[in-house]
């Protein structure tokens, strides 16, 4: 039997790289520059946004909720994740670390280095504390953080494969 903190490592390596069906890092397998910063509107962020958005949320949420460092301090974007540059109702995060980490190879990049992050936070709970409050919007216990941001994994894992899919229609004629 699994301990809660061994089983939150064993999903959220699921939901992150684990599972080749479902896995964030299985929707972005061979993903394309063209591909990556395509949108269908001016309204829908694209898939390198998407990504960034993912890696700026796990570092924001491990900083405020257990003081890690961010992977990279980027003073383009403010506290709330926003960009001047883009609609206010792109995901937070969305233009994070653009210049400082171009393109789609640049913003993986990020999101392995935000998942570490997110990782070592998780291994530093002992596991009595994941029952504990942490300070952040997902902070009603470390667990539930944990357990929210695997599970943004997998939203977002399905967003990427559905930007994915209508590319390859649209392009593909």
């Amino acid at each position: 039997m699994h301990s809660a903190k061994q089983l939150l490592l064993k999903q959220t390596a699921a939901a992150y790289a684990d599972s080749p069906d479902m896995s964030l890092k299985s929707a972005l397998a061979h993903v394309a520059q063209r591909e990556a910063e395509w949108q269908p509107d001016d309204d829908t962020p694209s898939i390198e946004q998407l990504v960034r958005h993912i890696a700026w949320a796990k570092s924001s949420y491990c900083r405020s909720g257990f003081g890690a460092p961010m992977p990279i301090d980027d003073p383009a974007v403010n506290d709330d994740g926003d960009h001047a540059d883009l609609p206010w109702e792109f995901p937070c995060g969305a233009a994070y670390a653009r210049d400082l980490a171009p393109g789609i190879t640049g913003a993986i990049e990020l999101l392995e280095k935000s998942h570490r992050c997110l990782l070592g936070c998780l291994e530093s709970c002992a596991e009595e504390s994941l029952d504990q409050p942490i300070p952040t919007h997902h902070g009603k216990s470390a667990a539930h953080f944990f357990t929210t941001m695997l599970m943004h994994d997998l939203y977002h894992a399905g967003t990427i494969r559905t930007r994915r899919t209508v590319w390859r229609v649209m392009h593909d004629r």
